[in-house]
């Protein structure tokens, strides 16, 4: 038969369809499968022993912000270790394309174009694969600023423009950030208008909602209205015509007073499926956000961006500000819920402490809606944090869903100096979380789980030669103990890998070794199939 470049002998093979698992072997020849099943008359130039281990396509995480991490630091140890070999960037509204006009921040580019170009040119390079999408927030900045006003018609032609640019050069779609200015300054004419160019490409529209929590069934409404009227006319607000698929990023109950709903909103969810409109979800398996601080500031605040918000701070509505903040932070118990994770490198000493801890034993007070106003002054609006708003309870009926599992994390390195703050354990560990809560909480069979973060995103974000093992698939895999993946990543030292992966693959490279990481920098940027 030849010879492969490389083989997995002996494996329980899960093939990512949801199917039984089988014994078998996997050869793989010039990045892609070549093989799947009984390969003993086969030859390779490497052999990975895999008895007692059992191999499934690369993992896929749903929803990350990993975009420009790769400048920083290549290793994306914070994925491979959990066998993660492609993740999904651009979420939330921000893409690092297009940019401002004469904005001179390295880390932004004219277009996705451009930004792949750069990739190359400059040397570059990644351990994951990273699909993109078109941030609206980024297209809103670019074309309308960060001004609280709806766009005119020829800013909103301006930004179908950019956005058709961007998805003919290979961008998934479109995410929206809603609860984030400058996106939660537009209205329901701007999103239909945009997600009708999104269906015209054959993409979707991926959505941190407006609500997550008060006002979650208006917010599902909004972002089910794109998929309702966007139709391939490009003609927003014309019901009754085929639109866009839309998705929920980080499905979840931000609110204590929304907990236990999750069945509600999961009926919400199918109802609009049964209405026709094509809308799927993600889910991170942690009960606690992350963030910037500047979420709990009122929304006519950053009216601006954050410059605006630090001049409402020091001028005569100030007070407005806080109170605004005081409907999140009125009182201790609700203070200890934010851990902050970064001073934006301004003030360290608040990173592994709580608003509650700053406030009474930094700041000397129990006006915890003023002591966040003072951490936003000192560190520039750049303090991020850790927020516990959701229930176990609720969490795990998403999870026992047909839903997504992403981290709305990081690709970061497994030394705490390159990190540099106190990240979300969720960049290190939400794939062996969800892993592990399948298996020791009973959500799903193994191959239910790993379909999960295999094929199921795969067919959502439309990447065709991933999610499955079989023959002419890209040889993205992962060799695995399951009875052993799992996180260790904690809150308060979050900076550690996950354990239980012992081989991953990426583009037919070996990336992971036997559980250590190989100087292999095989990831690249995958295009809309």
């Amino acid at each position: 038969m030849g010879e492969a470049d490389l083989i997995i002998r002996g494996a329980a093979v899960i093939d990512g369809t949801g199917r039984p698992g089988f014994r078998g072997d996997i050869a793989v020849q010039n990045g892609k499968i070549l093989a799947v099943g009984d390969c003993t008359g086969l030859r390779a130039k490497e052999e990975i022993h895999a008895e007692g281990l059992t191999c499934a396509p690369g993992f896929i995480d749903a929803h990350a912000h990993s975009d420009t991490m790769f400048m920083k630091d290549s290793s994306g140890a914070s994925k491979l270790y959990q066998g993660i070999s492609t993740e999904i960037s651009g979420n939330c509204g921000y893409s690092p394309f297009p940019m401002p006009e004469g904005d001179g921040d390295p880390r932004r580019f004219a277009s996705y174009a451009d930004f792949l170009r750069a990739f190359d040119d400059r040397g570059w390079a990644m351990a994951v694969n990273q699909a993109m999408l078109c941030g609206h927030g980024s297209l809103r900045e670019a074309v309308v600023g960060e001004s609280a006003r709806p766009a005119t018609t020829a800013e909103m032609e301006r930004m179908q423009e950019l956005l058709r640019r961007d998805l003919k050069a290979g961008a998934l779609g479109m995410s929206l950030g809603l609860e984030y200015a400058p996106g939660c300054f537009a209205g329901q004419e701007e999103l239909n208008a945009l997600g009708a160019v999104v269906k015209e490409a054959g993409g979707l529209v991926t959505c941190h909602m407006r609500s997550e929590g008060l006002h979650i069934f208006e917010a599902i409404d909004e972002l089910a209205q794109v998929g309702r009227v966007s139709g391939v006319s490009g003609v927003s607000g014309v019901s009754g015509v085929s639109g866009v698929h839309v998705h929920i990023s980080h499905l979840k109950l931000d609110h204590y007073s929304v907990h236990g709903q999750a069945p509600k909103v999961w009926e919400h969810i199918e109802k609009l499926r049964q209405e026709g409109i094509n809308i799927t979800a993600d889910v991170y398996p942690y009960t606690a956000s992350a963030t910037s601080l500047t979420i709990r500031c009122p929304r006519w605040s950053m009216d601006g961006g954050e410059e605006a918000l630090l001049r409402f701070l020091a001028g005569p509505r100030r007070s407005e500000v806080v109170e605004g903040i005081r409907s999140h932070y009125f009182n201790a118990q609700r203070a200890e819920t934010c851990l902050f994770s970064d001073g934006g490198g301004l003030w360290p000493e608040i990173v592994g402490k709580t608003l509650r801890f700053v406030a009474e034993d930094m700041l000397h007070t129990q006006d915890y809606a003023e002591a966040a106003a003072i951490v936003l002054e000192r560190t520039k609006a750049r303090a991020k944090g850790v927020f516990f708003v959701m229930s176990e309870k609720d969490m795990l009926f998403f999870l026992s869903k047909e839903v997504c599992i992403g981290s709305d994390g990081y690709a970061l390195p497994d030394d705490p100096k390159k990190v540099g703050s106190l990240p979300h354990p969720r960049s290190y560990g939400s794939i062996a979380e969800f892993l592990r809560l399948a298996r020791e909480k009973h959500i799903c069979p193994l191959e239910e789980a790993v379909r999960r973060v295999t094929s199921k995103p795969a067919d959502t974000f439309g990447l065709r030669d991933r999610g499955r093992i079989a023959p002419g698939m890209a040889a993205d895999l992962t060799v695995f103990d399951p009875a052993a993946i799992a996180p260790r990543a904690a809150y308060l030292n979050p900076i550690q890998t996950a354990q239980g992966v012992q081989w991953v693959i990426v583009g037919g490279k070996i990336a992971l070794r036997e559980g250590r990481q190989t100087e292999a920098r095989a990831g690249r940027f995958l295009m809309r199939a």
